[in-house]
């Protein structure tokens, strides 16, 4: 006994099992925890696919307090998310005038119409899981019909845009809204059954001169210099909806970057820099974040800057911010930007460098923009963080300082370089001559 007491891994003190009652007890307890446990992996499997297709989202609340108008609709409500805003009603008469349209199309009919309204019937689970939120009171009835008139809108809409006079139910002013409503973040479609009833509508096996809808979408977007390239770019192709479309246009042919936790910043302007000998040269790259730093020379792709600029970057942003946070490139540039940016200064040199087309008139306005997009974004990752490491070595090396002062302030042109010079000869036989004069 003294034995079994000694080897005992409880010290010698036996458990007590209990009553038959508790351990039933625990019995039921611990059944009662083991289907908990597996109805959550099984929810928690089913949340994950969910995950997978969720693509449009309500923009957080610390971006959207920040200017919460670059994420609200001016004129017209797409999708879920701003279907009860009163303010946006007018324009659900225009999607019923749209939809009259296509009915009247040649090779439309009832059957057609149907064919399409039971296409999104079966796949309205797949479509509420792209946003973010249920929608539970939204009814399938109700749901389906909004999926029906928004895409036959959209598809309307960006089939008279292609004409240089625009679409014919709108003034020019009202049309340039709803371009700019149609890029919002929280008034999105997912683009796969837009381009599934634009096929369905304009069937290529029937109709060879049927632009296909990702380039209509491109065309539609197309002043934006980055509106290049769809069809060399898998990535375009696979957009999910007109927001990320616009990314990955922006995207498109861009350098590949690693992304660094916790990475070095840029802490010096661009004024500062140039007074360290840093050069700015304006690229041809169609891609915003191809920034390359080469012997000291900042090249960076050109920015045009007007009053669409704000909207479309900050919906950029907050779609990485919601999908993409660890390849949050555009985040990544406008931090860089925002860094490089301290003043009207700092954009009146990238101005003369060609490196920022400003339509916003004053430079300071330029610089105020950018110097808040970054607000309740945080710092941690970038994929900019080697090329800031080289530009801060660059700028605190005194030899760097020595060579720029030396350029600037007395060979700036032929003449001050020549003025200096003779200066300098001066000053030399002024000194041989007082030698001399001692000898």
């Amino acid at each position: 006994m003294e034995e079994d007491k000694a080897i005992s891994p409880n010290n010698g003190k036996d458990f007590d099992v209990g009553s038959a009652s508790d351990i039933e007890m625990a019995t039921n307890i611990l059944a009662k925890l083991e289907t908990e446990v597996r109805r959550m992996s099984f929810q928690q499997s089913g949340s994950e696919f969910r995950r997978s297709e969720c693509c449009i989202y309500r923009v957080p609340k610390p971006l959207r307090n920040v200017n919460w108008k670059a994420y609200a609709p001016l004129l017209i409500s797409i999708g879920p998310l701003h279907r009860e805003n009163k303010r946006l009603e007018a324009m659900e008469k225009e999607k019923l005038k749209y939809l009259k349209k296509l009915t009247e199309r040649d090779g439309m009919d009832e059957k057609k119409i149907i064919d399409i309204l039971i296409s999104i019937k079966n796949q309205e689970e797949r479509l509420r899981n792209c946003y973010s939120e249920k929608f539970k009171l939204i009814e399938s009835r109700d749901f389906v019909e909004m999926i029906l008139l928004d895409a036959v809108f959209i598809i309307q809409f960006l089939s008279e845009s292609k004409d240089d006079k625009g679409p014919k139910n709108f003034e020019p002013r009202m049309t340039f809204d709803i371009r700019e409503d149609l890029m919002l973040l929280e008034n999105q479609l997912p683009l796969f059954i837009i381009q599934e009833i634009y096929d369905q509508v304009n069937p290529p096996s029937q109709d060879a001169t049927a632009i296909p809808f990702l380039d209509l979408a491109t065309f539609h977007f197309g002043k934006y210099t980055f509106s290049q390239g769809v069809e060399t770019s898998p990535s375009v192709k696979g957009s999910r909806h007109f927001t990320d479309l616009l990314r990955n246009l922006m995207l498109n042919g861009a350098i590949q970057r690693s992304y660094s936790l916790n990475p070095s910043m840029l802490k010096y302007s661009a004024v500062m820099l140039r007074k360290a000998g840093v050069k700015f040269q304006a690229t041809q790259d169609k891609c915003l974040v191809n920034i390359k730093f080469e012997k000291g020379v900042l090249k960076i792709p050109r920015l045009e800057v007007d009053h669409c600029f704000e909207r479309l970057v900050r919906n950029i942003m907050a779609l990485e911010q919601c999908c993409n946070p660890f390849e949050a490139y555009v985040c990544s540039y406008i931090k860089f930007m925002d860094h490089l940016i301290d003043s009207a200064e700092d954009v009146s040199l990238l101005v003369r460098k060609g490196i920022i087309l400003n339509w916003l008139g004053e430079d300071a306005a330029v610089s105020n923009m950018i110097n808040h997009f970054c607000e309740n974004i945080g710092d941690n990752y970038t994929c900019f963080g080697d090329i800031s490491q080289k530009i801060n070595a660059h700028y605190e090396s005194r030899f760097n300082h020595m060579k720029a002062t030396l350029k600037l302030i007395y060979f700036p042109n032929i003449w001050r370089g020549t003025a200096t010079v003779a200066a300098a000869i001066l000053l030399i036989l002024t000194l041989i001559q007082t030698i001399k004069s001692f000898l």
